[in-house]
Formats: structure tokens, C-alpha cells, sequence
């Protein structure tokens, strides 16, 4: 597994999943469009909706990119990536700010983006990684650094990786 299959794998997604914390510690599930700059993923969203008011209050949050189930051949091992990522909201007046928001106007529809952009309650929020797991198959799971370079493969208790006695 090469950090390059992970970043091939990830440029596949326009949406990412994510579960963050409401103020009760319930965990959320839920999902939003993305762009990123760097290693970092940025999204704009509403703070009406759960998973905004949950990313100011908690900053802890997890991502999923998973294959489409459609596209796999063993649920089982469906491929994925999981990140653990830290939230931070960016505020208009920071360079950055700009920055994505034109990237998020390339990448998607320009004039909804503007629009969003204009409301009080859409904000936009850094996801920076932490760390993270790649699964890609029996056998092939791999922890990732915060920079999402694959680090060592995950075994079991068996110490020989998954399907392989």
C-alpha cells in the first residue's frame, strides 16, 4: 500500500462522511460536498443543521470516504479511509477564507456557493488530520499519519494480518 493509492483513492470523492458530537455526546452522522488544500478538508456548512452546531461546540470529528457499494466486490472488505481530524472555523476576514471559498466555487456550482457564502448561518470549517486508517482489501489495512502517508500495516491478534491464517 502506497501513500499515492490513498491520495488516487481519495480524489475519487466529492462528498465526505462524517461523525461528529452533539452537546449531549451523541454521536452524528452526516455528510457534506469538500475540497482540500493540502492535506486539510474544508466545508461549508449550515450551523441550522446538526453537524454545524456539533463542530462549534466539539472539534473532534471523524471522516469516511468508503467505495461505492455498487463498485464493490466484497462487502466485507469494502475499500475505505477513516480519518480522525480536528474541526476549526475559518472566519471570513482570514486569507484562507477566500482561498477555499474559490476552490469550492471551481468544484462546484459557483453561483449556490456564493449564495451560501452570504448566509449567516453557513460557515466554513478546516478539518486538519490527526490520523487515520486505509483498508483496501483482506489483509491490507494500513494506519496513515496526519499527513496521510501510509505508516504500518494493522494486524490482529495473530500478528499476521488480516486473512492470512
Amino acid at each position: 500500500m502506497t501513500t499515492m493509492e490513498v491520495e488516487s483513492f481519495l480524489e475519487t470523492f466529492q462528498t465526505l462522511v462524517m461523525a461528529s458530537l452533539t452537546l449531549d455526546g451523541v454521536p452524528h452522522a452526516s455528510t457534506a460536498p469538500y475540497v482540500r488544500v493540502e492535506n486539510d478538508f474544508y466545508i461549508l456548512i449550515s450551523t441550522v443543521a446538526q453537524h454545524g452546531r456539533n463542530l462549534l461546540s466539539n472539534s473532534n470529528v471523524s471522516l469516511l470516504f468508503v467505495e461505492d457499494e455498487s463498485q464493490c466486490v466484497q462487502p466485507f472488505a469494502r475499500k475505505r479511509v477513516t480519518i480522525e481530524a480536528v474541526a476549526s472555523e475559518l472566519s471570513r476576514e482570514e486569507d484562507m477564507y477566500s482561498i477555499v471559498i474559490e476552490r469550492l466555487k471551481a468544484h462546484f456550482d459557483a453561483e449556490l456557493v456564493a449564495s451560501l457564502t452570504q448566509m449567516g448561518d453557513f460557515h466554513l470549517f478546516k478539518l486538519f488530520p490527526k490520523s487515520g486508517s486505509v483498508v483496501m482489501g483482506f489483509g491490507r489495512a494500513y494506519r496513515l499519519d496526519e499527513n496521510l502517508e501510509v505508516m504500518t500495516q494493522i494486524m490482529g491478534q495473530h500478528q499476521k494480518g488480516h486473512g492470512n491464517g
